[in-house]
């Protein structure tokens, strides 16, 4: 808790934003560090808006909107910087502060399997350059072993079986970003939100959801989108309740 508490205390990462925003970058950050939460968000949120990205961005961003009291929305930089980097361990640890207080407890959900917590440590870039390097080495081994000598063939074989399980185990891993890709995720941001059973708002809430529950979303249509639950359960509610991550 100290080290999360001093996350807190500093709010701000040591890299800058790329290229001229640099100094927006620095503006937001003296902001936070005087305590002015409101136009440190605002800053953040601009670069953002900018099509600026990065760990440290959505991290920095998070930590002026916990400030503010809006965990929902610092629950999704949090989020935003863990898919840029999925090994900051200040965002992280800074999500799991947020997501303690969540009203919600999804009943009868089953966790993360394995596949999606490798999946969920690994970023799209690295996910694409493993499937890449495995495919490459396996046919490399292949073309290796038909001109090498007899007695080198046997260890180029097993080579070629290791290339094969790596190619098969990322490209596994690969079609497992591109379906979350196709579903994003998303996280409730208002204080408590209806959920119905279909997209007309006359329809009566079958339940509520409430600040920081993270969904999936499978489908928009106009101003309602369907959500899934980690526990399988789905239903309609509006889009401006939820911030995709």
């Amino acid at each position: 808790m100290t080290v999360l508490a001093l996350a807190f205390a500093l709010g701000v990462a040591a890299a800058p934003a790329p290229g001229g925003a640099d100094a927006r970058f620095q503006a937001a950050n003296a902001a936070y560090l005087a305590g002015d939460f409101a136009a440190a968000a605002a800053g953040y949120e601009a670069l953002v808006a900018d099509g600026y990205d990065g760990a440290d961005l959505h991290l920095d961003l998070g930590n002026a909107r916990m400030r503010l009291g809006r965990r929902g929305l610092a629950a999704a930089s949090y989020e935003r910087a863990l898919r840029a980097d999925p090994g900051d361990a200040d965002a992280r640890a800074n999500l799991a502060l947020a997501r303690a207080d969540d009203v919600d407890r999804v009943v009868g959900a089953s966790g993360s399997s394995l596949p999606a917590r490798v999946a969920a440590r690994i970023g799209d870039g690295a996910a694409a350059a493993l499937f890449a390097i495995a495919w490459a080495a396996l046919w490399l081994a292949l073309a290796v072993r038909r001109r090498a000598p007899a007695r080198a063939r046997g260890a180029l074989a097993a080579g070629a079986v290791v290339a094969a399980c790596a190619t098969v185990a990322s490209g596994a891993l690969l079609a497992r970003k591109v379906a979350d890709a196709r579903t994003p995720a998303a996280v409730v941001v208002s204080a408590a939100t209806p959920v119905r059973e279909g997209p007309e708002e006359a329809l009566r809430p079958a339940f509520e959801l409430h600040e920081g529950t993270r969904v999936q979303v499978l489908e928009v249509r106009g101003e309602a989108a369907r959500i899934r639950l980690e526990n399988g359960l789905e239903g309609w509610m509006r889009t401006g309740d939820l911030e995709v991550i």
